[in-house]
C-alpha cells in the first residue's frame, strides 16, 4: 500500500508506483482537497485499466485528530520548565498561549496529566484548570509549529469518533461509491465506532470495507470486539507509538497481527516503515529489518505513508518493499508453513461446509505441490478463507464483482481477475489455468487446484473441489 501525496499524485508517477507493486492506494484526507482527491481517484481507475488488474484505493477519514492551532511567528521554543497556556480561543499574539482544533480540550484536561506535542517530541505537564484554560509546564523540551498534533496518552476525551469533517468526506465517498473499496476509521476506541461508521456507509449506500486504525490505548483494551466489528485492522504505529510507551509497540503489533490472524481480518502495518527513503534512495538495514519481520509475524500489508507521499524516491521505496516482501515470502518457504491440521478453525466465520471446502483445497496444494489454487467466489469470503490459511500456492480469485477485486487486492497472497457475467465451473477452471499459462505461474505435469465457493443460483449446500494437472 502506498500514500498518495504531492510527491506521487501525478498520473505518470502514480503509473510508476503500480507497476514497482503498490496494489492499494491510501488517500490522507487529513490533507488535500475533495477535488483533488477525486483527479487522483479518476487517475487510479484508468491505470488500473490499462494495466488490466485491480487496484484498491483506500479513503482514510481524519478522524477526532487535535492540533494546535496557528501560532505567531508559526513556532514557539520550548525550554524546560517553560510556562505555557492552553485556552480555548486566542486572547493575545504571546506565542507561549496555545489554541487547538479542539476548543473544549482545556476543560477536558486534570492537572497532573501530560500533553504531548509534535508526536511526542515535546511534552508538558497540566499544572493548573480553570475555565477555558489550562496551565502547563514543559518537562520535554523542544519546538513547537502551527498545527502539529497533540495527544493526550490515557486521557478519555468526549469526543465523537466521527467528526463533522469526517461526515462531509463520506459525502464525498457516496459519489465514488464504486471506487473506494475501503474507508479508515482513526482514532477508535471502541467497537461501537465501527458501527457508527458502518451506519453512515450504508445510509449513503457504500459499500466499502471498513480498515479500523489502532492507535488509540482505549482499542487496544477493546482490541477483539473492535475486530470482530470490523472488516480489516491496520497497525497504526505512528500515533500509537505516542499514546503507549515506544517501547510497548512492538510487542504490540505483534499482538494485534496475531489476532487479526486468528480472527481472519486482513491486516495492516503502517508508519515509516522505510522512513529514511523520503530522503535517500536506500533505507537502513534495520527498516528492512522492520518490513521483513511484518511480513513474518503474519501481516497481510505494508504500508508507505511520507515516503511516497512526500518523499523524493516514492517509486524506489515501493519496489524496495516489494523486494523485502518477496525475500520474507521466501524465507517462509524455506522455513515451511503450518499444515491445515494446525492451523486456527474457521468456525463462526464462514459456513462448515465452506471451511471444509477451504481446508480440503489448502491440504491438495500441499500434498499435489501445486503452485496455484483457483478461488471462484461471490463475495470474496472464500478466497479470503484461503489466504487466512497462507497456502504455498498463488491465489487466483475470479469474481465478477470490480468491487470484491478491488477489495481482495488487500489479502496476502491474493491475485483477483474479474470475469464478467454467469459461468460454469468448467469456464471458470479453464480461464484460471489460461491465466496461469499466461502469467508463467504452472509448468506442463503440475497440478491447479480449483475451489468454487457458493455461487448465485447454485445450491446453499454445494461447493466444489477438485485438482488438474496441466498438460
Amino acid at each position: 500500500m502506498a500514500t498518495v501525496g504531492p510527491a506521487s499524485r501525478a498520473p505518470g508517477t502514480l503509473r510508476r508506483l503500480a507497476l514497482a507493486g503498490v496494489d492499494v492506494f491510501r488517500l490522507n484526507f487529513s490533507h488535500g482537497t475533495h477535488d483533488e482527491h477525486s483527479e487522483v481517484v479518476a487517475h487510479v481507475r484508468a491505470i488500473a485499466r490499462e494495466l488490466d488488474r485491480p487496484i484498491g484505493i483506500l479513503q482514510d477519514l481524519s478522524g477526532p485528530k487535535m492540533r494546535l492551532g496557528p501560532i505567531p511567528g508559526d513556532l514557539v521554543q520550548c525550554g524546560l520548565g517553560a510556562a505555557f497556556t492552553l485556552v480555548a480561543s486566542r486572547t493575545s499574539d504571546d506565542p507561549h498561549e496555545l489554541t487547538s482544533t479542539y476548543p473544549n480540550l482545556p476543560d477536558d484536561l486534570k492537572a497532573g496529566e501530560t500533553v504531548l506535542f509534535a508526536d511526542g517530541t515535546v511534552a508538558m505537564d497540566v499544572v493548573e484548570v480553570t475555565r477555558g484554560r489550562a496551565r502547563l509546564q514543559v518537562t520535554q523540551p523542544g519546538v513547537l509549529r502551527s498545527r502539529q498534533g497533540i495527544n493526550l496518552p490515557g486521557s478519555a476525551l468526549a469526543v465523537e469518533s466521527l467528526t463533522p469533517k469526517d461526515l462531509e468526506d463520506l459525502d464525498w465517498t457516496s459519489r465514488h461509491a464504486d471506487d473506494v473499496a475501503f474507508v479508515g476509521l482513526s482514532f477508535v476506541r471502541r467497537a461501537g465506532d465501527v458501527t457508527r461508521l458502518r451506519e453512515e456507509l450504508a445510509a449513503r449506500r457504500c459499500p466499502a470495507r471498513i480498515v479500523v486504525k489502532i492507535e488509540k490505548r482505549q482499542a487496544v483494551d477493546d482490541l477483539d470486539a473492535i475486530i470482530a466489528a470490523t472488516d480489516a485492522v491496520m497497525v497504526a504505529r505512528g500515533d500509537l507509538g505516542v499514546e503507549v510507551d515506544v517501547h510497548q509497540v512492538p510487542a504490540l503489533q505483534k499482538r494485534i497481527i496475531a489476532r487479526c490472524n486468528h480472527a481472519h481480518r486482513p491486516v495492516i502495518t503502517a508508519t515509516q516503515m522505510l522512513n529514511s527513503m523520503e530522503h535517500s534512495s536506500r533505507p537502513t538495514r534495520a527498516e528492512a529489518s522492520d518490513v521483513f519481520n511484518a511480513v513474518v509475524d503474519g501481516t497481510d500489508a505494508v504500508m508507505l505513508s511520507g515516503e511516497s507521499a512526500i518523499g523524493q524516491y516514492p517509486a524506489e521505496a515501493v519496489g524496495m518493499m516489494s523486494r523485502i516482501c518477496l525475500e520474507a515470502e521466501a524465507y517462509l518457504e524455506d522455513r515451511g508453513r503450518s499444515s491445515v491440521a494446525e492451523a486456527a478453525p474457521l468456525g463462526g466465520w464462514i459456513e462448515p461446509i465452506t471451511e471444509a471446502a477451504v481446508d480440503a483445497a489448502v491440504l491438495a496444494v500441499e500434498r499435489l505441490d501445486a503452485p496455484l489454487v483457483i478461488v471462484a467466489t461471490e463475495s470474496g469470503r472464500t478466497a479470503l478463507a484461503v489466504s487466512n490459511r497462507r497456502p504455498t500456492a498463488t491465489i487466483l480469485a475470479l469474481t465478477r464483482s470490480e468491487q470484491v477485486a478491488r477489495t481482495l487486492s488487500l489479502c496476502w497472497g491474493i491475485t483477483a481477475v474479474v470475469i464478467p457475467g454467469a459461468t460454469s465451473a468448467d469456464a471458470e477452471l479453464a480461464r484460471g489455468v489460461e491465466w496461469a499459462r499466461t502469467h508463467d505461474v504452472v509448468r506442463p505435469g503440475q497440478h491447479v487446484v480449483f475451489l468454487r465457493g457458493q455461487v448465485a443460483g447454485q445450491s446453499a449446500s454445494s461447493r466444489a473441489v477438485l485438482a488438474r494437472e496441466i498438460q
